[in-house]
C-alpha cells in the first residue's frame, strides 16, 4: 500500500458453512486519520457490471426479458443507429456477454460540478456527454469485445421494459433479497453513507470532489463493500448448484460459461485453468477492486481499493486468495524429480527446469536462473517472483502450467 500510494484495502471472504471473513487497512484519504473498516463503501467499478447481469437473469426467468430476442423489442427510449441504411440485431444476450460489437467505450465519469448526462444522452452522445455516440462497429455476434457500450444499452433497455429506474430496479431485484444493505446504484448514496473512501489517482493524490458520479449506472455505478459483493459469488455458485431462490440453474451455468472462445460468460469473467474460478474485475478513476468465486472450494473473495492504479496490489491478493482458496487437495504430488525437463511455451520460446539434488532451478530465455521451492500440496512456487507452477498429465502429454499473477503460461514437455 505504501509503495504503490494506496490508502486502503478492504477484503471479504465468504465461504458455505463458514462465518464470513471481513478486514479493513488504511485510511478513508490520503493522508487522513479515519480508519476505513468493512463498511466503508467503494465504487464497485465494472463489477457493477457482474450485478446487473444477475439482475438481467433475474429478469429473464420471470419472463420479461429473453436472452435471445432482438434489443429492438424492448427499446423505446433510443434505437440502436443505422449506418448505409443497415440497422445490425443485437439480443441481450450479446450485450451481457460483450459480443454485440458496440462502440468501445470507458466511462471515466463526471467530476464535483460538472453537469452529468441522462443514459440516453450517454447513448446518443449528446452533451453534457463527453463520449462518443453507441453504434455498432463490429458484426454482433461475431466475437468477444469487452466495452461499457454494452451495459449502457442494458441499462436502457432494464429502464424502458420495466418503466423504473436502474437503482429502484437494481434494489428489487439484487441488493434487497440478498441483504446488501450498504450498496446502492444510487450516485447520491454516498452523500447519504455514514463512511465512504475517497478515490485516489496514481500518484496518490485525491480526486476532486471524493469521487465522480457514474450516469452509466450498471457498467459502473454501484457503491459497495466487500462484504456485500460476496454474498453475490455465493448466490450465483448456488444458482449453479440449484440452491438459490433467487436465480435458476440453467440460467446460472449459462452465467458462467463463456459465450464465445476466449471470451466473458453473461456478465462474468470465467477463468479455468484446470481450477475454475469466476467473477469480475473493476477499474474507475480513483478505485480498483475485483469479486471472484472458487466453487470447488465454496469460496468468494471480494477486494477494494481507493487508487486507480493498484493493480499490483489487487494481483497480490488474488494470487493470495488463490493460493488459499483456489484449490481441493485434489492436486497430483509432484516431486522435483517430476518437473525437470525442457519445455515448449510457443515457438522461440522454452523454459528449462533443472534439480541438482540440492536446488529447483527455472531457466527461461534471456534471463538469469530463476530459484524454486516446493510446497506441500505438489506445487512449485519461483522465490523471487509471484510465480507459481503446477505439473499435470493431458492427453499423454506432461504440461507445465506457470502462472504469473492472472495469466497462466502453459508449455509442454520434450522429449
Amino acid at each position: 500500500m505504501r509503495l504503490y500510494d494506496v490508502p486502503a484495502v478492504s477484503v471479504a471472504a465468504r465461504q458455505d458453512g463458514v462465518e464470513p471473513w471481513a478486514d479493513a487497512y488504511g485510511t478513508t484519504i490520503s493522508g487522513g486519520t479515519e480508519a476505513v473498516s468493512p463498511s466503508t463503501i467503494f465504487q464497485a467499478c465494472s463489477i457493477s457490471k457482474h450485478v446487473a447481469a444477475f439482475g438481467a437473469l433475474r429478469l429473464v426467468d420471470q419472463g420479461v426479458l429473453d436472452l435471445d430476442e432482438n434489443i429492438e423489442a424492448y427499446l423505446t427510449s433510443w434505437r440502436l443507429p443505422e449506418s448505409g441504411g443497415w440497422r445490425p440485431v443485437v439480443t441481450v444476450r450479446q450485450l451481457l456477454a460483450h459480443t454485440a460489437g458496440l462502440s468501445y467505450n470507458w466511462f471515466r465519469g463526471f467530476g464535483h460540478g460538472e453537469a452529468v448526462p441522462t443514459i440516453t444522452e450517454v447513448l446518443r452522445g449528446q452533451g453534457p456527454a463527453t463520449s462518443p455516440p453507441v453504434r455498432a462497429t463490429m458484426l454482433p455476434g461475431s466475437g468477444f469485445r469487452y466495452s461499457g457500450s454494452h451495459y449502457a444499452v442494458l441499462q436502457q433497455l432494464m429502464e424502458d421494459v420495466t418503466g423504473s429506474g436502474f437503482d429502484e430496479l437494481m434494489r428489487s431485484l439484487v441488493l434487497e433479497p440478498l441483504g446488501m444493505a450498504d450498496s446502492s446504484y444510487d450516485q447520491d448514496f454516498p452523500h447519504r453513507h455514514n463512511q465512504v473512501a475517497r478515490g485516489h489517482h496514481l500518484d496518490g493524490t485525491p480526486l476532486r470532489g471524493g469521487w465522480r458520479t457514474q450516469p452509466e449506472l450498471a457498467g459502473a455505478g454501484l457503491w459497495t463493500t466487500p462484504s456485500d459483493l460476496t454474498r453475490v459469488g455465493v448466490e450465483i455458485a448456488h444458482a449453479v448448484a440449484s440452491r438459490s431462490a433467487l436465480l435458476s440453474h440453467g440460467l446460472a451455468t449459462e452465467m458462467i460459461t463463456p459465450q464465445v472462445p476466449g471470451g466473458h460468460g453473461l456478465g462474468t469473467s470465467v477463468v479455468d485453468d484446470g481450477h475454475l474460478r469466476f467473477g469480475h474485475t473493476g477499474g474507475n478513476a480513483g478505485y480498483g477492486c475485483w469479486l471472484f468465486t472458487w466453487p470447488a472450494t465454496d469460496t468468494t473473495v471480494a477486494v477494494m481499493v481507493n487508487n486507480e492504479m493498484a493493480e499490483e496490489v489487487l494481483l497480490a491478493v488474488l494470487a493470495a486468495a488463490e493460493h488459499h482458496h483456489g484449490r481441493t487437495g485434489s492436486t497430483p504430488h509432484r516431486t522435483p524429480a517430476d518437473l525437470t525437463g525442457t519445455y515448449l511455451a510457443r515457438d522461440g520460446y522454452t523454459v528449462r527446469i533443472t534439480n541438482d539434488g540440492d536446488n529447483l532451478t527455472l531457466h527461461a530465455p534471456g534471463q538469469p536462473p530463476l530459484g524454486l521451492r516446493t510446497l506441500p500440496d505438489g506445487r512449485f512456487r519461483a522465490i523471487a517472483l509471484d510465480c507459481e507452477l503446477t505439473v499435470v498429465a493431458r492427453d499423454g502429454e506432461i504440461v507445465l502450467r506457470l502462472r504469473q499473477q492472472d495469466m497462466t503460461l502453459t508449455a509442454t514437455r520434450q522429449p
